[in-house]
């Protein structure tokens, strides 16, 4: 039974104003999935009915058994497989990540630590401040009482 094929990737206009996948000619359009046109379906379907088991058996005796023969050849038992992360552009990458962000954090731990000193500082002017505008008032009771003490007398001797 021959089989007529056509492939393209290609949307063309059809008689009718249609847009399909399809070849153009000079007598009109082969359309991809007409199948009054090609016979690809019909033979996609064919091929995938009768070889489905087929295939299904040949990839699983013969890939996958590859596969696994292949893997226990190059593999320790209980060995992890190797992973992408462990390639050595992805360390030189996480390494450079990590020293980038190190420094970043020494300069802020060092800003930081800036800051605190300021903060210090003027902690420790305010208490001055303090102590002084305190030992002011102090100086200024102690003059009061002997005033008022200096008037009671003088207020007593007459």
């Amino acid at each position: 039974m021959p089989f007529a094929v056509i492939g393209s990737e290609k949307d063309v206009k059809t008689g009718d104003g249609r847009i399909v996948k399809g070849r153009q000619y000079s007598w009109g359009v082969a359309e991809v999935e007409n199948e009054d046109h090609c016979d690809f379906k019909k033979l996609r379907s064919i091929l995938i009915r009768t070889h489905m088991l087929d295939l299904i058996h040949t990839t699983e005796e013969l890939h996958y058994e590859a596969y696994r023969a292949q893997q226990m050849e190059t593999r320790k038992f209980g060995e992890a497989r190797p992973r992408k992360l462990d390639n050595p552009k992805f360390k030189e990458e996480e390494e450079a990540l990590r020293k980038r962000f190190t420094e970043q954090v020494k300069i802020e731990e060092q800003r930081f630590r800036q800051w605190e000193q300021k903060l210090i500082a003027e902690r420790d002017r305010l208490n001055k401040d303090l102590e002084q505008t305190h030992a002011q008032i102090k100086q200024l009771e102690t003059e009061l009482e002997q005033m008022q003490g200096s008037a009671v007398r003088s207020h007593g001797r007459r």
